[in-house]
């Protein structure tokens, strides 16, 4: 595999005037910086509508796309929207939307907009009527379960927003396949049960089978109690019967996994471990309660390479393993992800430390559940600044770029970097922390003047000295 890098950065992180990136100008713009830059690949995370606390960890649907990501200015250009209408928006925009995404103002201001525009998707159209084809097997039960949430929008509605979705989504990625760059996309392991999934395919899941409380779920995921949290998590997604999946040829992850395929050149799945083992709680139960269960392993594996030989998958397997799980992945043959923060604490041998690395992996300085890099040397314990800084050799005003080096000239095939690391960024720019909720998660911006001259040029530079850029197009 040849050496390649990239970086990640959130579809929401981009700067547009309407209180989220889309999928616009700006997207393309960061296509254009991305070829500058010598980058490879683009990383980005789940595009689906969220729900509760705007985690795209939590989508309203394992299919459906974000309807926020539908640039207004396309629209416009199509002839569905009124520009007066938008230049209102603009003007009326609070001033913090182009540094934080502000869910409330989307939800008041920004989605009756898209509705008016939906509503011009003609009924008859070649395309949509294609589309509402293609995609019936989840469409229609997505749009359903969302004029349930929402009833002054209807169904037709919801499937037209859908439509100008992927129409945008489709047009993005064939112009950063043609500027060289590929597209890795996010796919989370559980969904919620405040989802369509859920609601349209019990079965699906482990519930109760009889009673009062019969197709709620009677388990739901978590972590056991550790070091790193005494009484461990309850997530509340339901769990997968696995047996049901098997029975039926694993249907709905193959169709999960064959759209992800479509819309995604790599396809990066969290919580990999769960095909090995996964973390049941009882419904009534606390962490302690629950126990882990045997997820489908090799079979299911196989059944995906079988049916979708192309896929390409990127397995995310942080945190502690089992043997098995170890087992399961090295079979698979997929990359695993090492994250370089995590190297450095003193007390241990990391697997992490860059002399420990391997090829078949996609390397991190962190993830978008780590600070900054700027922000992790600002608030980490000093003992592991301190060893990270005589491990690379250098003083701790110089840690993040050498950060950045070490993660570029790694023996790993494949490099990632969130821009807010090459950007020199602090806590401020994190994308989430783990286990809390509020307004500081998922809703960071790139500033606007982000491309500043010779940025793209030194990034370059220092990607080709490690043998991974693409040549100038």
């Amino acid at each position: 595999m040849k050496r390649k890098s990239g970086i990640l950065l959130p579809i929401f992180s981009l700067p547009s005037p309407y209180g989220i990136g889309t999928l616009g100008r700006a997207a393309y713009d960061f296509a254009d910086f991305l070829a500058e830059a010598g980058q490879r690949l683009w990383q980005i995370l789940p595009i689906g509508a969220t729900a509760e606390y705007n985690s795209p960890y939590r989508c309203l649907s394992a299919f459906a796309g974000n309807p926020f990501f539908i640039d207004l200015d396309i629209l416009l250009a199509q002839r569905r929207i009124d520009e007066r209408r938008l230049r209102l928006l603009r003007r009326n925009a609070p001033e913090e939307s182009n540094l934080r995404v502000n869910y409330d103002y989307l939800a008041e201001e920004v989605f009756p907009i898209l509705v008016d525009a939906a509503s011009t998707v003609g009924e008859k159209g070649k395309k949509f009527s294609q589309f509402r084809e293609t995609e019936a097997y989840w469409l229609r039960d997505y749009a359903s379960f969302m004029e349930n949430r929402m009833p002054s929008v209807t169904t037709d509605i919801w499937e037209r927003l859908q439509f100008l979705f992927f129409e945008q989504w489709d047009a993005l990625h064939r112009y950063v396949n043609q500027k060289g760059i590929q597209i890795i996309g996010d796919i989370p392991y559980y969904v919620s049960e405040e989802s369509a999934d859920y609601r349209a395919n019990p079965a699906l899941f482990k519930t109760f089978k009889r009673g009062a409380r019969q197709g709620q779920p009677s388990a739901v995921s978590g972590v056991p109690p550790d070091q790193f949290s005494a009484n461990g998590q309850v997530w509340t997604n339901p769990v997968y019967d696995w047996a049901y999946h098997k029975n039926d040829g694993y249907r709905w992850w193959l169709q999960r996994l064959s759209q992800a395929d479509r819309l995604y050149d790599y396809c990066r799945i969290d919580h990999f471990r769960g095909f090995s083992e996964f973390f049941s709680i009882p419904i009534e139960g606390s962490a302690a309660d629950g126990k882990w269960v045997k997820g489908p392993g090799m079979d299911f594996i196989h059944t995906v390479q079988k049916k979708l030989p192309g896929l390409k998958i990127l397995a995310e397997d942080l945190g502690i393993l089992s043997d098995h799980a170890r087992k399961l992945l090295s079979d698979s043959g997929y990359p695993d992800m090492i994250v370089l923060q995590f190297a450095f604490d003193p007390r241990e041998e990391s697997t992490y430390l860059p002399h420990n690395h391997h090829r078949n992996a996609v390397v991190y300085t962190g993830t978008h559940d780590n600070n900054t890099l700027e922000g992790w040397i600002s608030a980490e314990h000093t003992d592991v600044i301190k060893n990270a800084c005589m491990y690379l050799g250098v003083l701790r005003t110089n840690l993040r770029s050498s950060m950045i080096r070490a993660t570029l000239a790694s023996i790993a095939d494949t490099a990632i970097i969130p821009l807010s690391d090459y950007l020199g960024l602090g806590a401020d720019a994190r994308l989430n922390t783990p286990s809390t909720v509020g307004p500081q998660n998922w809703s960071w911006r790139v500033p606007n003047n982000y491309r500043k001259k010779r940025f793209a040029a030194t990034i370059r530079k220092e990607t080709e000295r490690y043998g991974r850029g693409q040549p100038v197009r």
